[in-house]
């Protein structure tokens, strides 16, 4: 069975509102992948900490040489019988799931796609770099949840009126496109289509994999929706919240990259909570797994700390471009990279979230949204070179707001609309 079936089989249960019997398999094979993955990890470690000890003790008693040795051996023993026992385990399970029929309550679609994006927002590289069924594949998805095929045909079946404005939300880390939504109230996309006639779509994809590969493949998934879709687009706005909006960023810039035609006609980006400059809480978690190294005894514990997905590491300093983390493979400490220009044409309005009451309010400025300060919202470093600017920018800051609330909040919404309308004014109606 190949990735792209399994994940077809995987789209339809999910149109159909719950997990069925064959997606099931998915995560049951997946799931047991990343169980004996985990398994022999955590071998490992456990070898790695011996190993610590023992070198330590042969340092002062010699003789005891031999019994490191002799430990690498029976630690490889185990690992091969784990993999094989969750191998073994996984057919059989596998077998039983085909002939005996499911009595349990199928699991509800929405918690189903909450737990899929989570699990890829934290281990997102790993599944891709495994070919783990697991993986999320990127894809626009339309008004219904229902993932877009992004040909002629498919968009004609998909969009029953489409018109030549198109919004496309990007969401953020371990997140996906129903998450937009609260409760029964219409999302973001379906507000700006009864409002100002767009035509809504929102991204789907693998958030823990780099920002740089999701952009670049966001810019080509974009050019190949342009080409087509049944009219011709007079406005392109992308609203991202979170990471979303590096998504966004980075797309723009792999666009101009590829020659690309999209983001011509790309006239407004809306960034909601979006870590410009990076996000405080990941270049903590990369200090204390660096501590972790400095001594033999917990140095194999580190392991624990780099799992975190390479999107997760990105936020550190909010990377866009491929060269922004490579040039810290390896490095003891990431290191900030120069801003990513801005296009020119293109408006920009950046919002950003504090649980402060007012502007000096000290529980905002240590704390922000709870992931991101509103510095890093809205791009303001005291470093120039840092700086995110563009030649037609706005904002607006939230007070007693959460990074999560600006995905859906009334008044969120309120100031993209304060913001648009008078933008969509002076532009060409839509048809």
């Amino acid at each position: 069975m190949s990735t792209g079936d399994s994940s077809n089989r995987n789209r339809t249960a999910q149109q159909n509102g719950s997990l069925a019997a064959a997606d099931r398999k998915i995560w049951l094979r997946g799931g047991m992948s990343m169980a004996s993955d985990a398994f022999v990890g955590t071998v490992n470690i456990v070898n790695g900490v011996h190993q610590a000890v023992t070198q330590t003790v042969s340092r002062l008693a010699p003789p005891a040489r031999p019994i490191g040795r002799g430990s690498d051996f029976v630690y490889g023993r185990v690992r091969d019988i784990g993999r094989l026992s969750f191998f073994g385990a996984s057919q059989i399970a596998g077998l039983a799931e085909t002939l005996v029929p499911a009595r349990k309550r199928d699991i509800p679609q929405r918690l189903s796609l909450g737990l899929h994006s989570a699990l890829n927002g934290a281990f997102g590289d790993y599944l891709e770099r495994n070919d783990n069924e697991l993986a999320l594949p990127m894809t626009l998805v339309g008004d219904r949840g229902r993932p877009v095929s992004v040909t002629r045909h498919g968009l004609g079946v998909a969009i029953e009126a489409p018109t030549a404005r198109v919004v496309v939300l990007v969401h953020g880390l371990g997140m996906n496109d129903q998450q937009w939504r609260q409760g029964d109230r219409p999302d973001f996309g379906e507000q700006l289509a009864d409002e100002f006639g767009y035509t809504a779509l929102r991204l789907r994809y693998n958030s823990g994999r780099h920002i740089s590969d999701n952009g670049r493949d966001f810019a080509a998934l974009l050019q190949a929706f342009v080409e087509a879709y049944p009219v011709g687009i007079e406005r392109l706005t992308l609203v991202g919240h979170s990471m979303g909006g590096l998504v966004a960023r980075s797309a723009c810039h792999y666009a101009e990259q590829a020659g690309h035609s999209w983001h011509k006609d790309l006239a407004d980006l809306v960034l909601l909570g979006s870590p410009h400059l990076g996000a405080p809480l990941e270049r903590l978690g990369h200090q204390v797994t660096h501590s972790l190294t400095r001594l033999s005894y917990t140095r194999p514990l580190s392991v624990l700390g780099e799992i975190r997905s390479a999107g997760v590491k990105d936020l550190s300093h909010g990377y866009l471009r491929d060269e922004d983390w490579q040039k810290d493979e390896g490095a003891r400490r990431p290191t900030a990279a120069a801003a990513l220009p801005a296009l020119e044409h293109v408006g920009h309005f950046l919002v950003a979230a504090t649980l402060g009451r007012r502007g000096e309010d000290p529980i905002g400025r240590w704390l922000g949204d709870m992931l991101v300060p509103v510095t890093s919202a809205v791009g303001h470093s005291t470093v120039p070179s840092r700086r995110f600017q563009a030649s037609d920018q706005d904002g607006r800051v939230f007070y007693g707001m959460n990074h999560f609330a600006l995905m859906h909040h009334r008044d969120v919404y309120g100031a993209i609309r304060e913001w648009l309308a008078p933008r969509l004014a002076a532009a060409k109606p839509a048809r």
